[in-house]
C-alpha cells in the first residue's frame, strides 16, 4: 500500500518503507525473514500503516495552519504600513499649517493690534455705561415698587384687622345664636314637657273626675234606689277597673314620651296618645227622675218604679221588664254640664202629648204611669200635715208642664232633621249642641231650619276639633317660646246634687227654654 502526499509537499516527506524493507529491518534480522514465526504480525503492520498514516495527515495540517499564519502576519503588516503613511501625511500637513500661521503673525504688527484694543475698549466702556443706568433704573424702579409694597402691606394690615374684627364680631353673633338656638331649643323642650304634663294631667284629671262622678251616681243610687245600686253595681266597677286600667297604661305611655323628649327626640316623631274614652254617666237622667218625683209627690198615686237608667246608655236592649215608662221629655244639658265632662245618654222619646207619656217603641211599660202633675180640683185632697212634702203646686205649674210638653214635640220634630242632616250623632249629642247655639246666641226665636243646622254644623266642628285626641307639638311664634296648647282640656267639678225641689224645677226651666225658643 502506497500513500501518497499531497501537492507540494514530496519534498519535505520522506519515501514509505515497503514490505521488504520493514521485514529487514523487524528484530530478528533477514535471518528470519524467511519464516515467521511471529502470529499477529499482520495486525502489527496495518496498526503501523495506520499510525503512520495519521502522522501523515497532522503533518499536513500543520502545515495549512502555517501557510495561513504566514499570510495573516503578511496583512497585518501591511495594514501598519499604510497607516504609518497616513500619520506622516497628517503631520506634514499640521507643519505646514503652523508655518502659515507663524508667517501671518509675523505679518501683523502693533498698530493693528493696538487698534484692535481701542475698538474693544470703546465697546466696552460703552457696555459699562449701559449697565450703569440699568443699574440706576432698576434701582429706582427697586425704590418704587418697595414703597408700593409698603402701602400694600399697610392696606393690607388695615383690612386685616378690619376683617379681623369682623370675624370677632361674627363669632361673638354665632355665639349669641348658638347660645340662643340652645334657649329656644331648651324652652322648646321645657314646652313641650309642659304641655305634655299638662295633657297628662288633664287626662288624669279627666279620668278622676268620671271616677268621682261615678261615686256619687252609685253612692246616690244606694242612699236612693238601693235594689237599683245591686243591679248596676258590678257593672259600674268593671267599668271602673277598666278606666283605672287605662289610666294606668296612659301614665305610662306619657312618661315614655316625656322619657323620649328628655333623650332629644323630634316631637313630631313621636307616638299620638289619645285619651280614653269614658263611658258616660246619666246622672242627668237622675237628676231628672228627682226633679220628677218632686213634682209628682203632691198626686198622692204611688210613684211608678224607677226605670233603670244606668243600664241605658251602654246596652238599651237588655233589662227591658227594668223600665216601667220612659222619660216625661227629653233632658237636655244645663249649662253647669259642659260636654267634655261626659257624653249625655242616648234616648229616642216619641212625641208627647198634654196628657199622658207614651212609652219608647223598643221599652214596653208595665202601665201608663199618670202624667198630671196637678190632680182636678174634685179629686186633689188637702195636703196632710203629718206629710213631709212640699204643697201642691200651683196652676201655674200645670200650665208649665203643658207648654213643656207642646215644645217637646217640636224639640223632637228638630231633633228628627237635625237627625237626618247629622246621623253621626245621637239625639242626646244633639240636644247638647241646640243648648250650646242657644246659650251663645241667647235664644232661638227667630232661627230658620236652616240657620239652626248651620250652627250646629258648626259647634259639632268645634267640638269635634276640642275633643280630647291626640297630643300636638305646641305652636309658638318665632320671636317668643312656644306655649304648650291643651287639646286635653281639664275637666269642670261635677255639678253638685240639687238641694230643693225648686232648685230642680229651675234646671227643668232652664232645659226646656231651647224648646220654648223653638
Amino acid at each position: 500500500m502506497h500513500l501518497h502526499p499531497p501537492a507540494g509537499e514530496e519534498t519535505l516527506r520522506p519515501a514509505e518503507p515497503t514490505e521488504e524493507e520493514l521485514l529487514q529491518l523487524a528484530p530478528g534480522g533477514a535471518s528470519e525473514r524467511s519464516v515467521n514465526t511471529d502470529p499477529g504480525w499482520e495486525s502489527q503492520v496495518t496498526a503501523m500503516l495506520k499510525y503512520s498514516c495519521s502522522l501523515a495527515e497532522r503533518h499536513g495540517v500543520l502545515l495549512k495552519q502555517q501557510e495561513e499564519e504566514e499570510a495573516e502576519h503578511l496583512r497585518h503588516r501591511q495594514q501598519l504600513e499604510r497607516k504609518k503613511e497616513e500619520a506622516t501625511q497628517q503631520q506634514h500637513a499640521l507643519l505646514d499649517k503652523v508655518e502659515s500661521l507663524r508667517v501671518k503673525l509675523e505679518l501683523n504688527n502693533s498698530k493693528a493690534s493696538r487698534k484692535s484694543f481701542l475698538s474693544k475698549k470703546q465697546e466696552m466702556t460703552a457696555e459699562r455705561s449701559r449697565a450703569e443706568e440699568d443699574r440706576d433704573r432698576l434701582a429706582k424702579e427697586l425704590e418704587e415698587s418697595e414703597r408700593r409694597l409698603a402701602r400694600l402691606a399697610e392696606e393690607q394690615g388695615e383690612e386685616q384687622r378690619q376683617w379681623q374684627e369682623e370675624l370677632d364680631e361674627l363669632r361673638q353673633e354665632m355665639e349669641r345664636a348658638r347660645r340662643e338656638a340652645e334657649e329656644a331649643e331648651l324652652a322648646a323642650l321645657q314646652d313641650e314637657i309642659a304641655a305634655v304634663e299638662k295633657q297628662r294631667e288633664a287626662a288624669a284629671a279627666r279620668i278622676d273626675t268620671w271616677l268621682k262622678e261615678v261615686r256619687q251616681y252609685l253612692n246616690t243610687l244606694r242612699v236612693e234606689y238601693p235594689q237599683q245600686y245591686q243591679l248596676e253595681r258590678l257593672d259600674w266597677e268593671k267599668q271602673e277597673s277598666a278606666v283605672r286600667k287605662s289610666q294606668g297604661e296612659l301614665q305610662r305611655r306619657f312618661q315614655d314620651v316625656l322619657q323620649q323628649l328628655q333623650q332629644g327626640r323630634d316631637f313630631e316623631s313621636l307616638p299620638r296618645i289619645s285619651a280614653p274614652t269614658l263611658p258616660p254617666i246619666p246622672m242627668v237622667e237622675l237628676r231628672f227622675n228627682q226633679v220628677i218625683q218632686a213634682f209628682a209627690r203632691p198626686q198622692f198615686v204611688p210613684p211608678p218604679p224607677f226605670p233603670n237608667v244606668g243600664k241605658r246608655p251602654f246596652a238599651p236592649h237588655q233589662h227591658q221588664h227594668q223600665y216601667p215608662h220612659p222619660p216625661p221629655f227629653q233632658p237636655h244639658h244645663h249649662h253647669q254640664f259642659p260636654p267634655q265632662h261626659y257624653h249625655p245618654p242616648q234616648y229616642h222619646p216619641p212625641p208627647q202629648s198634654q196628657h199622658q207619656f207614651q212609652p219608647q217603641p223598643h221599652h214596653r211599660p208595665h202601665f201608663r204611669a199618670p202624667v198630671r202633675v196637678t190632680p182636678p180640683p174634685s179629686l186633689s185632697p188637702s195636703p196632710l200635715p203629718a206629710q213631709p212634702v212640699s204643697p201642691s203646686p200651683p196652676p201655674a205649674a200645670a200650665t208649665a208642664t203643658a207648654a213643656s210638653s207642646a215644645s217637646a214635640g217640636k224639640l223632637d220634630k228638630v231633633l228628627e232633621k237635625l237627625g237626618t242632616r247629622f246621623p253621626q250623632c245621637t239625639r242626646a249629642q244633639l240636644t247638647s249642641l241646640l243648648q250650646q247655639v242657644k246659650s251663645s246666641r241667647g235664644t232661638l226665636a227667630g232661627m230658620s231650619m236652616e240657620e239652626v243646622t248651620e250652627q250646629v254644623g258648626m259647634r259639632l266642628a268645634q267640638s269635634e276639633g276640642a275633643a280630647p285626641g291626640p297630643i300636638s307639638r305646641p305652636f309658638a311664634p318665632p320671636s317668643a317660646a312656644r306655649a304648650p296648647p291643651g287639646p286635653i282640656q281639664r275637666p269642670m267639678p261635677p255639678p253638685q246634687r240639687a238641694a230643693a225641689g225648686g232648685q230642680a224645677a229651675a234646671g227643668t226651666h232652664g232645659t226646656h227654654s231651647a224648646c220654648h225658643d223653638l
